[in-house]
């Protein structure tokens, strides 16, 4: 869960050091807020106007250790 104020922004990486990633997808975009993927990360903008919880879901294909995969995240917005 992400605990942020209206109308801030936050960032995330998502690869980690034995993590290659082939592919980043969003596949279920937040309802108020606004969603950026750049490169290996993503960035959260909440709007100013927000009030009570958001979310969405990224999906992560890549390999780990020489093994392909694909990994799902989900995210849950709470304004503060």
């Amino acid at each position: 869960m992400i605990k942020i104020k209206p109308g801030a922004e936050c960032i995330q990486g998502l690869r980690w050091s034995t993590i290659m990633i082939d592919a980043i997808a969003v596949v279920d975009p937040p309802k108020s807020g606004r969603l950026v993927l750049q490169g290996p990360s993503f960035r959260y903008f909440s709007d100013p106007a927000a009030q009570g919880a958001d979310h969405f879901k990224i999906v992560i294909k890549g390999t780990s250790l020489h093994i392909g995969g694909t990994s799902a995240i989900e995210v849950d917005v709470a304004s503060q």
